[in-house]
């Protein structure tokens, strides 16, 4: 099987297989679930090596099959852990081997990657998330291994035990060369959502108050000008100026002139009009005569 060629062909690198370097990445996805990717680079110190492993990559992909069958198995034990642990429900998906070759200047590397996605790895409480139950056996990291978790956009680091040795980003780093074993429950970080400074919440409060004291003052000292009496007679006056200009727009049309006209002789409004007309009748400055749609305006005369 495609398992067994994988490891003999470990034996045949020999010594060399003992430089092979590992990263364990675990992506934390907001929703607890969390993708795993489990890379292992294999150094190929020759061109003949390079060959073999190139070959090897290419084989029947049946067989790649099976080797994704016995990994599901093999990392099916640490899930069923975690679940008696933590006693949380948990479980295995989209299990996936591919294997590669990575070039550089300072030489070539074999890589198997393993990829998982583990549902309901972490638990959430509120705006935190809290990861490290699913690591029920611990964890030991050689001098050429690392851990790396990547944790979700918006969140940020509240605790970590043990602290990571480095941050990139959204990335904390375990490095094995610096650090080399867990506990059970280990690394146990918790994440936690900022959402919005108190301190921030407080300023907002603080400018809104203000505003409503200016508002309130503004008022306070603005005149009131419907108790004013001088703004009272100031409107007095001037509804005495348009009913003389009303009387003598009349005496010049003889004595009548059509409510319409009026509008336009005065350029007011047909409400402001109709309200000095009814004070003029009620006076009985004037009289109010229908004519078909519109009323006839007429002077009393005195």
């Amino acid at each position: 099987m495609r398992i067994v060629c994988l490891l003999l062909f470990f034996l045949i690198l020999g010594t060399q297989a003992a430089g092979a370097q590992s990263v364990i990445t675990v992506e934390v996805h907001e929703n607890g679930n969390a993708l795993w990717t489990m890379e292992k680079r294999l150094p190929l110190p020759n061109q003949t090596d390079i060959q073999d492993w190139e070959e090897f990559i290419k084989a029947d992909q049946t067989e790649n099959q099976q080797d994704i069958e016995n990994f599901r198995k093999s990392i099916e034990v640490f899930v069923v852990s975690a679940m008696e642990f933590s006693g949380r429900p948990m479980k295995l998906e989209n299990v996936k081997i591919s294997y590669d070759t990575a070039k550089s200047p300072s030489g070539a590397y074999g890589i198997i990657r393993y990829n998982f996605e583990w549902v309901n790895f972490s638990r959430k409480e509120k705006d935190k998330i809290l990861i490290g139950d699913a690591f029920s056996e611990g964890m030991v990291l050689s001098q050429e291994n690392v851990l790396v978790l990547k944790i979700p956009d918006g969140f940020d680091v509240e605790s970590a035990s043990p602290n990571f040795d480095k941050r990139d980003g959204n990335r904390l780093i375990w490095d094995g060369t610096l650090y080399r074993s867990f506990g059970k429950g280990e690394p146990a970080v918790v994440l936690v959502h900022p959402g919005i400074s108190p301190w921030y919440l407080i300023v907002i409060l603080l400018v809104v108050a203000s505003g409503a004291f200016f508002m309130f003052t503004k008022r306070r000292s603005k005149p009131d000008t419907q108790s004013d009496p001088v703004s009272l007679e100031n409107i007095a006056i001037e509804e005495l100026k348009y009913e003389e200009k009303i009387e003598r727009f009349l005496l010049r049309s003889g004595g009548q002139a059509s409510q319409s006209d009026i509008i336009k002789e005065l350029g007011l409004s047909k409400s402001r009009v109709s309200t000095i007309l009814s004070q003029m009748k009620e006076k009985g400055q004037i009289i109010k005569i229908k004519n078909g749609s519109g009323n006839l305006i007429r002077i009393v005369k005195k």
